[in-house]
């Protein structure tokens, strides 16, 4: 591959990434938060006389496994994920019983709202009207005698039958992902991956309904991505980005059985990340991937840099830097050159 494109790649990453400097109002506001939900179970244990419940605090998500992105448009907001272990069984309390504690503990100020979701609690703060940035709180169980841990599934709005708690292991998730490989160039291409597919979705999908989620993604990746950054035979470094993004489309398009996609997520529950798209979308999904792939082939085959970039520029966007035409030129008149110059 061009080492131009290459550099395109490296840059495009740059630009994309989120680093805990971009999430640092975020963080901020998170701890903010937490302190407020440990004075109101303080209050509450004072006024109750029962003794004090306590809980510890955990990264999860796209944060600490480096596979974050910046909002891909002004529509969408930062976001973090923050789970709260709760020392207490699964048998003395009721899902929504504790999940209510972190709602009413947070849900008493201006500037932000605070929302009942399934697998959390989310707190949105607003600017100007619109979504700036939220943070979701997940809730569970950590002081179980069977020694496992549990989140707390449920609103109060949905079926008795969804209301639950069910065994989770967000810390081994995260331990899994960042274990992958203990190889830094390839680990770091795994992230780009990830990273790079993340923006591709976001670009190409208009609607939240029938957008494979980011932990999908980074699901498939587990299982089906290899890295492209040495030579097979003598092991010299020769990273190729492009080479790895149409070996993990090829694998994605390859796990679709009919009509549906299936990618388990590798710790418990083990639960399908793609349960919740219909049968059409994941239809379309496909479809795009087939296009995707069409485009990286044919970047990879064209011989101008300058071409190259602008063709994968229109699948991931504008953020996708494509070099100047004269710079292509350049490289490729010394490429012929030093060709000539070695027969």
């Amino acid at each position: 591959m061009s080492t131009v494109i290459q550099s395109q790649f490296y840059k495009f990453h740059d630009t994309i990434k989120l680093e805990a400097i971009d999430n640092k109002q975020v963080i901020e506001k998170r701890d903010m938060l937490i302190e407020e939900i440990k004075a109101y179970l303080k209050k509450k244990s004072e006024e109750s006389g029962k003794p004090l419940i306590t809980f510890s605090v955990f990264n999860q998500g796209s944060y600490p496994m480096g596979t974050g992105n910046k909002p891909a448009n002004d529509k969408d907001d930062y976001d973090i994920d923050a789970g709260l272990l709760f020392n207490l069984s699964k048998d003395d309390y009721t899902p929504l019983e504790v999940k209510k504690w972190v709602f009413e503990a947070l849900d008493t100020k201006q500037f932000r709202t605070v929302q009942w979701k399934k697998p959390c609690i989310r707190v949105q703060y607003i600017e100007d009207g619109f979504p700036k940035f939220h943070i979701d709180f997940a809730v569970y169980s950590d002081g179980n005698t069977d020694t496992k841990t549990y989140i707390a599934k449920g609103t109060p709005t949905i079926s008795k039958d969804q209301v639950k708690w069910e065994i989770s292991e967000p810390k081994r998730l995260k331990e899994l992902i960042n274990g992958k490989y203990t190889d830094s160039l390839d680990k770091s291409q795994f992230i780009r991956t990830i990273r790079y597919f993340k923006r591709w979705k976001d670009n190409k999908f208009d609607s939240v309904n029938g957008k494979p989620t980011g932990i999908a993604l980074t699901a498939l990746a587990y299982n089906g991505f290899k890295p492209y950054t040495k030579e097979y035979f003598n092991g010299q470094e020769n990273i190729q980005d492009l080479k790895a993004l149409i070996d993990f489309t090829n694998y994605i398009i390859g796990q679709f059985s009919w009509k549906r996609i299936e990618a388990k997520l590798p710790v418990p529950p083990y639960n399908d990340l793609f349960k919740k798209m219909t049968d059409d979308q994941c239809t379309v999904f496909k479809e795009k991937l087939q296009k995707l792939k069409e485009v990286l082939v044919a970047a990879q085959n064209e011989a101008d840099p300058h071409e190259a970039c602008k063709i994968l520029k229109k699948e991931f966007g504008d953020d996708f830097p494509v070099p100047p035409k004269e710079e292509t030129a350049q490289n490729r008149k010394r490429a012929v050159v030093g060709t000539n110059e070695s027969a």
